[in-house]
């Protein structure tokens, strides 16, 4: 019985074995293909990470290229600066020369002897530079490294000066001496925990300069750098392409070995002939990054289920989260570059106009001095306008509040007005500027002139912005007759320019969008001409599009649907309605205004074209003269809106309803800085004849005159 019960449990196992064989050898293949799949996936992880680590690298590149640059041109508009100081302040003297520039630290004079001397009368020894002797025949601001005996070693910035005579003495440059550790701390500096570095190299190879802490010099604290790398025994093509890029200044990066550890090395050319060259070891500075994924492997392992539960309620969390942070961020970033750039585009002129009339203030004496700065002024103050213009326009018409207007108006006319208005700015910069437009063509249309003119100065202004001296503007106009009594009207605007990228084109459309180039500055203009040309365009029906090549020039088609009309003998007369007749010397003209100083302007500009004027300083003093004048005592009233007391308007309303003789003739001319047509809508509605808005231009008071005053 034992015995076969032994037997039985014997017959058990063999049974079972197998089972347990097949069982064990397919989990065996599992676990072995778990293990292959873990490996591949563990080492695609760590190439991942160690080619996040190489863009680090590059985007640490980028960075000291970037803040060496911002450095570079904050010292070399200082030094321009102050050799423009220099040459307009008309110094004589050393002492008045250093309260000219109090500002300035680390300033000295270069004299055509070669020796250097401060605006305190400090003089030192400069050591011999090639960029020294470029400047005298140079108009470019130079740098280069220099000793000064005594002091030390300087970053020198260089700019020209021409024909500077101070204490007697001719001076044909302004140097700023800048510590060259200024250099030092952002070139050559420790990286990744002071595991990597930077070095400034020369075209020969040899390190100029090296951070103090870093533990990559235990690799590269030779004097020069190609040598170092050949006794590391690294390949010799990397080498050579490193001296090739020392020498012809142009970027080089490689990944090689040394001491048993991967190394990333990477160079970019800086200034002078030096090169800026990175090296950082690849797989220490991943070390943590390596250690950590393992740890982060095993957790995941041991809490998967908990882990994805949790992942899934944070990732919507932070999803949802982050779609509401980034449309804020968005929101407050569009805000802040409407902001700078708007900013910046009104301070320009203004500080303009704030310089000009400091200098008209230091030279009232000198006629010429004050007939040019005025000019100035007043070229700065059209600008100001046109920019304010600008960003009212492109908020209006992003809101849906502009409107076109349909009224007639002469073609012939408007496109002479623009080429009057355009020719002095190409005559500035010797261009060809005419216009091509058949002999006959049909005059009277029906649309929106200001619109259509607005599209065309600024077509024209980019073409003469963009267009050398001595380039060609052509201003094209054809007409094409359509059925019912429309025609389209054709403006082609073509220059020989510097072109425009594709890239450019693609969205030069956009509000903000900018051209860089050297002829003007990077941030000339608000860079919504285009946008408003484009918005305008849309709103009155008609197409625009753009040609052009990169230093080829550029070709700008607006075609708009306008429809024929017939035009007055009186439009097609070429008499100049805007001249006073004498009939009108000594009329007496009722000038309301609160603000003094905008009152005395205009009331001198008015008494300069012979009228007689009374002031207001709001609406119910300018009622009350009104109705205690004399029948025909006032020719015509000027009439601010906004004022204390009583408004514009209400006064307007007021003299219109009051027992005058005149309540009803006197012609009221509303003069405002409200310049929207809801506005001239409500200076009508409220009894007023026209309306002008502010800064006044004098031509358009006289036309308003001549067809008002009677």
């Amino acid at each position: 019985m034992k015995r076969k019960m032994n037997g039985g449990a014997k017959n058990a196992r063999e049974e079972i074995l197998p089972r347990v064989r097949k069982t064990t050898i397919l989990l065996a293949a599992l676990l072995i293909s778990e293990i292959f799949i873990f490996t591949a996936t563990y080492r695609h992880l760590n190439q991942a990470i160690q080619n996040e680590r190489i863009d680090s690298i590059e985007q640490m590149s980028t960075l000291i290229s970037e803040k060496l640059l911002l450095l570079r041109k904050s010292y070399v508009d200082k030094v321009r600066q102050a050799a423009l100081v220099i040459s307009s302040s008309q110094i004589r003297s050393l002492d008045y020369g250093q309260e000219q520039l109090l500002g300035f630290e680390q300033l000295y004079l270069l004299a055509e002897d070669g020796s250097c001397v401060s605006l305190a009368g400090e003089k030192i020894v400069l050591s011999e530079s090639e960029e020294v002797k470029k400047l005298k025949i140079s108009d470019e601001v130079r740098t280069d490294f220099c000793t000064v005996q005594t002091k030390g070693d300087f970053w020198v910035f260089m700019a020209p000066l021409s024909q500077v005579t101070i204490g007697g003495e001719e001076f044909f440059g302004v140097i700023m001496l800048v510590d060259s550790n200024t250099y030092a701390e952002t070139a050559a500096t420790a990286l990744y925990e002071n595991q990597g570095a930077s070095y400034v190299v020369n075209q020969l190879g040899v390190i100029e300069l090296r951070p103090a802490k870093s533990t990559a010099n235990d690799c590269f604290g030779g004097y020069n750098l190609l040598h170092t790398l050949r006794e590391k025994k690294v390949d010799e093509q990397h080498i050579l392409a490193l001296q090739q890029g020392l020498e012809q200044q142009h970027k080089v990066e490689f990944i090689t070995k040394i001491g048993g550890e991967t190394w990333r090395i990477q160079s970019f050319p800086e200034s002078e002939g030096n090169s800026i060259v990175i090296a950082v070891p690849v797989s220490i500075t991943a070390k943590a990054t390596f250690d950590g994924m393992r740890h982060v492997i095993i957790m995941i392992v041991l809490t998967l289920s908990t882990v994805v539960a949790i992942a899934v309620a944070w990732i919507y969390y932070y999803v949802k989260k982050g779609q509401q942070v980034k449309l804020e961020q968005a929101k407050a970033t569009l805000k802040s570059d409407f902001m700078n750039k708007v900013s910046h585009d009104i301070r320009t002129p203004l500080t303009a106009v704030i310089g000009l009339n400091d200098l008209l203030l230091h030279n009232a004496d000198n006629p010429d001095i004050v007939a040019d700065c005025a000019h100035k002024a007043k070229k700065s103050g059209e600008y100001l306008i046109s920019i304010i213009n600008d960003v009212l326009d492109m908020s209006r018409i992003e809101s849906g509040k502009l409107r076109i207007s349909h009224t007639v108006f002469d073609m012939k006319e408007l496109l002479e007005t623009v080429i009057q208005l355009e020719t002095y700015p190409s005559g500035e910069k010797a261009l060809r500027f005419r216009l091509d437009c058949p002999d006959n063509f049909h005059r009277g249309f029906l649309g929106d002139a200001v619109r259509i003119k607005q599209c065309l100065v600024n077509l024209i202004s980019n073409a003469i912005k963009f267009t050398p001296e001595h380039g060609a503007v052509t201003l094209t106009y054809r007409e094409n007759p359509e059925r019912g009594g429309y025609t389209r009207a054709c403006f082609i605007v073509e220059d020989t320019g510097i072109g425009m990228s594709e890239a450019f084109m693609q969205q030069m459309f956009h509000p903000f969008e900018q051209e860089q180039s050297s002829l003007i500055s990077a941030h000339v203009g608000s860079g919504l001409g285009l946008a408003i040309v484009h918005s305008l365009v849309s709103l009155m029906n008609g197409t625009i599009c753009a040609e052009s090549s990169l230093n080829k020039g550029s070709r700008f088609v607006m075609e708009l649907p306008l429809e024929r009309t017939e035009l007055s003998e009186p439009a097609l007369q070429n008499g100049r309605a805007d001249e006073l007749p004498g009939s009108m010397l000594g009329k007496r003209i009722l000038l309301v205004e609160d603000n003094q100083i905008n009152r005395e302007i205009v009331a001198a500009l008015l008494a300069g074209l012979g009228f007689a004027v009374d002031g207001a300083v709001n609406g119910a003093e300018a009622v009350k003269r009104f109705e205690h004048s004399s029948r025909g005592y006032y020719s015509i009233i000027l009439m601010d809106i906004q004022m204390p007391v009583m408004n514009g308007l209400e006064a307007a309303a007021a003299i219109r309803a009051s027992a005058h003789a005149d309540a009803q003739s006197i012609p009221i001319i509303a003069l405002s800085a409200n310049a929207f047509e809801e506005d001239v809508e409500k200076s009508l509605a409220h009894g007023m004849q026209a309306h002008i808005s502010k800064p006044v231009d004098i031509e358009v008071v006289k036309k308003i005159f001549v067809e008002y005053i009677r």
